[in-house]
């Protein structure tokens, strides 16, 4: 029997993925999001008003979401850590200007989406943003020679969890609660 339960939000599986975009003050900058879904070449995401990704989102009016694979967690952990500074020189993340957005494309992401918003909602704190889907951008080797993609060949992280215990979960039986990847990164900080 199902029972109802009491939480501030689930997650009930969304894959994390970096947004990239320009920004006023630093150039270029990213941070952690795990709010998304798309359909066709439309893609929406969520992030907090407060945010400074919306601030430069909604003044640039394009972004990239740059997939990464378990190699680039901790950097993707840290990249939502940080808030309203410089993120992309300071977690050493190599990128090139997007030729159609001029958002960053993070070199280290084998799936990229290059994005033009269309528009934002904004509604009890959350910007949710519109876009349409420019170009898909994949790593070689995810592509078949008919440049269909490999599914098998990818595995992103999945954010799940309740306003108790939040998780990262694969396409695998693994689950690696967060606290691994925040004392991680911590430790990384603090030698900084």
């Amino acid at each position: 029997m199902k029972q109802s339960f009491e939480t501030s939000k689930l997650y009930y599986g969304f894959p994390i993925f970096i947004l990239g975009y320009q920004d006023q003050t630093h150039g270029y900058n990213v941070t952690t999001c795990s709010s998304s879904y798309s359909l066709g070449d439309w893609l929406v995401i969520g992030v907090g008003s407060e945010e400074n990704a919306a601030d430069q989102i909604k003044h640039y009016q394009k972004f990239t979401v740059n997939i990464p694979d378990e190699s680039l967690m901790l950097e993707m952990e840290q990249a939502g850590f940080i808030s309203h500074r410089e993120k992309i020189d300071k977690l050493g993340l190599d990128f090139r200007p997007s030729e159609l957005t001029q958002a960053p494309i993070l070199d280290a992401c084998p799936v990229v989406l290059d994005c033009k918003v269309d528009r934002i909602i904004e509604e009890d704190g959350i910007c949710h943003i519109f876009a349409k889907i420019l170009d898909r951008l994949a790593e070689s080797d995810l592509l078949d020679d008919r440049e269909h993609f490999k599914n098998d060949r990818f595995a992103p992280a999945y954010f799940m969890g309740d306003g108790h215990k939040r998780v990262y979960r694969y396409l695998d039986d693994r689950i690696d609660p967060m606290g691994s990847f925040i004392k991680k990164a911590r430790k990384k900080n603090d030698k900084s």
